[in-house]
Order: structure tokens, then C-alpha cells, then sequence
């Protein structure tokens, strides 16, 4: 291989675009400044994966579409690193996709942008970058937010600030995580919708629900109406009645006047019970007189 040409399989002609000149080199040891960062051509072999990389898939056939382009075009957007030691070696924060496309491609080296940041910075960009492409499953997003709440001391609040999203749309990313892993594959295949997954994480039965959801090619409504129906036929068999106004009302008389009477002859005074089944919620009422009545409840209670 000639000079020349080990030149051209370090740079490419991405680096010439930056510098707005496609037909000279410049000289890869030079810094060259855009838009005032600092951009760097990097040895590949100095550069390795970003530990707070969110995305764990890499579409192979589509890292050999980029690999492609990047022949025929070169690189014209550089990747972001950071010195991860005081070595000469770096770890990818940006634009780990395009780093694997160039070691396809076969380059030695790659436009880079090295930046000093520190480890909850590293995943905030790395978030940032990929949702911005929207390069990330939900699943991957999910559990990059949930290093950010874990490792980095992160509420709901500050991450929904930092990306750009809802706090509703972190907090219903973050429940994804409670599925089976069968589920969560499904969903980052995209065979079953963020809808689907929110009603199936209500099921008795998830991974049963999530596999007949995809074999029957199922809609969020037909779930939700099947996740209903079996928290319908799970309040039906339970021994406590619904007394409160609800959709569903189960009355059982004789089991309500005896467990009342109880509390009643227990505590002295009139005592009413309500338990809304389909809830999962009730209350006791303790009807009194006297305060001084309740007040000796409440010792009772605490001895």
C-alpha cells in the first residue's frame, strides 16, 4: 500500500469536508478548528467503547450501510471522546456507531472531538446524542436513565430537564424496566409498541400476554381490554365485597355485617367497612359519640 494511500484510510475525505477543501489532505497531525471546538484525527487503535454507552445493539447490516457511505464519502461528522487516562487513550462519549463503521471501512483513523468531562457528563451527552438521533430502543433509554437516578443521584426532575423530555415519559420508561426479559425483547425489536408494553406490565401473566399480543398482532385497546377483564376475574374471586360506587360491585352481606360487628364489639363503637376490589383500596369508618372514645382507641392501639 502506498503512502498515499495509507494516507487516504487514515483520514478519508470526511476530514477534507470539514476543512471545506475535498481535494487536498491536510496534514493529520494538525488540530483543525470548526464551529469553535477542536477537532483531532485519532488513531482507532487508541479509542475504545464508552462505558456509559446507553446503546447495546448495533445493527450489523446498517453499520455495513454506513461502512459503505463512509468509502464513498468519508466522514464528515467527528465523534466525540474524552482521555480516560494520562495515556494517549481515549473512550468514545458520541458516535460509537460511526466508529465501528470506520473500522469497517478500514480507517486507522477518525475526526475526533476531545472534550474534558467527567463520568455523569460522559452519559448525560452519550443519552443526549443517541435520543437525539433516535438511535436508542426504549429499553436502552430506560436504563441509561436509570444510571443516571442510580449512580449519579439523578430524580426524574433534572434527567427530564437535561433530554428534553416529560417526566411522565421518564417515569413510564423507567416501569419498562419491571418487565420480564422476554417482554423487554420483544419491545426492543419493535414487535410490541411502548403502549402495548405499559398495558402488559399490568398483566397477571406478562410474558403470556406479550407472546399472544404477537401472535395474534393484537392493538394497545384489545390489551388493555384483556389486562381488564383479569383484573375483573381476580376481584371476582376474592372474599371481600365492594360496597363504594364502582364499575364493578360485588356485595357479599353476611361476610360485610360480620367482620363489622367485630370491629364494632372490638372498639366499642359503629364501624363501617368498604373495599373496592378492582381497586385494591378501602377504608374503615369509625362512627363515635364521644371524643373521648376515640381517644382511648388510640391508647388501646399503642399499648
Amino acid at each position: 500500500m502506498t503512502e498515499q494511500h495509507q494516507q487516504e484510510r487514515k483520514l478519508g475525505r470526511g476530514l477534507s469536508a470539514l476543512l471545506g477543501d475535498s481535494k487536498s489532505k491536510p496534514d493529520s497531525s494538525l488540530p483543525i478548528k470548526k464551529n469553535q471546538a477542536l477537532v483531532e484525527s485519532i488513531s482507532i487503535s487508541k479509542i475504545t467503547a464508552g462505558i456509559y454507552q446507553p446503546r447495546k445493539h448495533f445493527d450489523h447490516a446498517e453499520l455495513e450501510e454506513l461502512a459503505n457511505s463512509i468509502k464513498e464519502s468519508g466522514l464528515i461528522q467527528p465523534i466525540t471522546l474524552r482521555k480516560v487516562s494520562d495515556e494517549d487513550h481515549y473512550e468514545v462519549i458520541a458516535g460509537e456507531r460511526r466508529l465501528r463503521a470506520a473500522k469497517l471501512a478500514g480507517f486507522l483513523e477518525i475526526p475526533s472531538i476531545v472534550k474534558k468531562i467527567n463520568n455523569h457528563e460522559a452519559l448525560e451527552l452519550a443519552l443526549i446524542e443517541n435520543i437525539q438521533r433516535i438511535d436508542l430502543s426504549l429499553i436502552e433509554e430506560a436504563v441509561g436513565y436509570k444510571q443516571l437516578i442510580e449512580e449519579f443521584s439523578y430524580a426524574q426532575e433534572q434527567i427530564a430537564k437535561k433530554i428534553g423530555k416529560s417526566r411522565s415519559h421518564i417515569a413510564n420508561l423507567l416501569r419498562l424496566l419491571t418487565l420480564p426479559k422476554s417482554v423487554k425483547d420483544l419491545l426492543d425489536k419493535k414487535l410490541i409498541s411502548m403502549g402495548h408494553a405499559r398495558a402488559i406490565i399490568n398483566s397477571n401473566n406478562p410474558e403470556k400476554l406479550a407472546k399472544k399480543t404477537v401472535e395474534e398482532s393484537l392493538t394497545v385497546r384489545h390489551v388493555e381490554d384483556l389486562v381488564r377483564d383479569e383484573r375483573i376475574e381476580k376481584a371476582r374471586n376474592i372474599p371481600v365485597f365492594v360496597r363504594t360506587e364502582s364499575k364493578i360491585k360485588f356485595i357479599n352481606s353476611e361476610h360485610l355485617t360480620s367482620l363489622e360487628t367485630r370491629f364494632s364489639e372490638a372498639v366499642g363503637m359503629e364501624v363501617k367497612i368498604s373495599y373496592n376490589s378492582f381497586k385494591s383500596s378501602g377504608k374503615i369508618s369509625i362512627k363515635f359519640d364521644e371524643f373521648d372514645k376515640i381517644q382511648k382507641l388510640i391508647n388501646k392501639l399503642e399499648q
